[in-house]
């Protein structure tokens, strides 16, 4: 691994605050947006694509990095890297929760919360195209047969009649016998449960992808600085140098 040394960090420093007023500040801003740089598009390219399953480009997209102001306080001086709140017109905030553990807490009744069977099997997976809500039309009982039953224990297996009776499959929400909302995927063979709708708050398991990134920037954060500070002293440098 590259290291450098503290002393040399110390005699670069020093060079730049000697040559002139704005050299360090230019070098420690020019770092602290390189930071920035390198961290967000390790998390888009590597630690992303590593810890979770992309269905498409968006929650890429979605992370990006700030630079700081053009001031020279170096203690006022701050870059960001991480999830924008917005991406496309959509608000975004899956990464921070998932960064955190943060529980997704619904604004209405209960969280829909997928299960394996809506993931392929497993809740490593993503939920399948065909099951997101988007896709499922979910109906309530009332809305399929004409006298729907008032008993959990009945719901499915009135849902189920009526997917034999048309020879097709139904998405319809019901309660079972536990008195638990749920999305089923009913067809004549099966009754399925795709979404539980039980509970207003859902925890997430906690995965860290910005804090992972950052760590590996860091890691080189000497050789980030030394290559800004010298660019920075080549340049307040060669501005002294005599054009004739």
């Amino acid at each position: 691994m590259f290291k450098i040394d503290t002393k040399d960090i110390k005699k670069l420093t020093d060079n730049l605050k000697n040559c002139s007023k704005s050299a360090f500040p230019l070098a420690v801003r020019g770092t602290l947006n390189r930071f920035a740089y390198e961290t967000s598009n390790i998390a888009k390219t590597k630690i992303l694509p590593e810890v979770f399953t992309l269905r498409n480009k968006f929650i890429q997209g979605s992370v990006g990095y700030k630079k700081c102001e053009n001031i020279f306080n170096i203690s006022s001086m701050q870059s960001f890297a991480g999830q924008r709140s917005q991406h496309l017109g959509k608000k975004t905030e899956q990464l921070a929760k998932q960064e955190t553990g943060s529980p997704i807490v619904a604004k209405g009744n209960f969280t829909f919360a997928a299960t394996p069977s809506a993931r392929g099997g497993s809740y490593k997976k993503t939920v399948r195209k065909a099951n997101l809500l988007t896709s499922l039309n979910a109906k309530k009982l009332s809305n399929i047969v004409a006298n729907p039953t008032k008993k959990p224990s009945r719901q499915a297996a009135q849902a189920q009649a009526f997917a034999v009776r048309n020879k097709t499959s139904v998405n319809v929400i019901l309660t079972n016998s536990r008195g638990h909302k749920g999305i089923y995927k009913v067809s004549k063979k099966s009754v399925t449960l795709l979404y539980n709708l039980r509970n207003k708050r859902t925890n997430i398991k906690r995965t860290q992808w910005l804090q992972v990134a950052t760590n590996k920037i860091l890691a080189s954060a000497d050789m980030i600085y030394s290559k800004e500070a010298n660019k920075r002293l080549e340049k307040a440098l060669s501005k002294g140098l005599s054009t004739s």
